[in-house]
């Protein structure tokens, strides 16, 4: 384990110094801007860990409280929020350790400028969600000196825990086939992660395979009045006969404000495309809408409770090195679409 005096060492500079900077205390104490960025890069190189079980906060935080920053992206994810703090609080109550969340927004591509999560001071560890393509690069370039999870990303040197991107489309799909459907259509956002367009992809993939057509994939804001609006230009680009018959949506959201377009239509019901979305939003929603959504199920709680979890492990010193873990995905049939003729698929 690396010590403060080997940073010392490194620096050329006093132990109590770096004890002083790495304690968050630096300003008061009134340390030069140069000589904080000399430790913190010293330390990061060397691969420095604080002592989790004896280290308090400067925010009051005792010894045998643990604090977990959660840092989540300030975007159309900010609501599926709850969902995943309902995974977490599960994981807590199962925990003799106290432990205190602290809630992190940060903005798409600027989690680099969060120094809760680029020093010791602030809190013990990290549960890191919804990063961007630039925030992965970030990831990828920095040894962050805390303990830190990733949420559905997968990133050299990280603990991750994760979905089947490919298999979420690939569910769509093949229920759309399953129900006879011919022609598809993806109602989504433009992408802010890999995953978003994989998700695409193997939609995709698995609809060409088994014949079904792609009409193309027409983008949206990331909520329902995006799938509302998107479907309305649509339909009045087209006659319903031209209209797809099936309709794979990003979220759960674009899939409420598309089904409301379709209501307004005035198209019958019967002649209504199948509707079935990635289920990343509220379940409730989900199964009492009119007609209730079909969905691929995010197990959001699932996830939570497991990157809590594992980072507990790490905070513990029980780390085996970098991992992922991959949850199982389930497609639940509702009123919108139907089941899959093969359900172990």
């Amino acid at each position: 384990m690396v010590t403060i005096k080997q940073i010392a060492q490194r620096v050329g500079i006093s132990p109590s110094t770096v004890s002083i900077v790495l304690g968050g205390k630096a300003e008061q104490r009134k340390i030069s801007v140069e000589t904080q960025q000399k430790i913190m890069q010293a330390a990061m190189e060397l691969g420095y860990r604080p002592n989790i079980a004896a280290r308090s906060l400067r925010g009051g935080a005792g010894a045998e409280e643990l604090q977990v920053a959660v840092f989540w992206a300030q975007d159309f994810r900010a609501q599926m929020m709850v969902r995943f703090l309902q995974g977490l609080r599960s994981e807590i109550d199962r925990q003799t350790r106290p432990i205190r969340l602290a809630i992190y927004p940060y903005n798409n591509d600027a989690l680099k400028d969060m120094r809760a999560l680029t020093s010791t001071c602030d809190c013990h560890a990290a549960l890191i969600c919804n990063a961007s393509y630039a925030d992965m690069s970030f990831l990828e370039d920095t040894r962050l000196m805390i303990p830190a999870v990733l949420y559905n990303r997968v990133c050299p040197g990280y603990t991750s825990v994760n979905v089947d991107d490919a298999h979420m489309g690939a569910l769509a799909a093949r229920a759309f086939v399953d129900q006879g459907c011919r022609r598809a259509m993806v109602l989504t956002s433009p992408p802010v992660f890999e995953g978003m367009e994989v998700r695409v992809q193997g939609f995709v993939l698995e609809g060409s395979a088994h014949g079904l057509e792609m009409a193309g994939t027409v983008y949206c804001d990331n909520n329902m009045a995006g799938g509302y609006q998107a479907v309305r230009r649509c339909l009045r680009k087209s006659t319903p006969e031209q209209f797809p018959d099936a309709v794979f949506c990003g979220s759960s959201m674009i899939a409420h404000g598309a089904i409301r377009a379709m209501w307004e239509s005035g198209i019958p019901r019967e002649q209504w495309p199948k509707v079935i979305a990635i289920g990343n939003g509220s379940e409730e929603q989900d199964v009492y809408s009119t007609p209730s959504l079909s969905v691929v199920e995010m197990p959001m709680e699932q996830m939570a409770a497991e990157c809590l979890r594992l980072l507990l492990e790490r905070m513990e010193g029980r780390d085996t090195g970098p991992e992922i873990h991959m949850l199982p995905l389930r497609y639940i049939p509702r009123e919108s679409c139907g089941p899959l003729t093969d359900e172990n698929f």
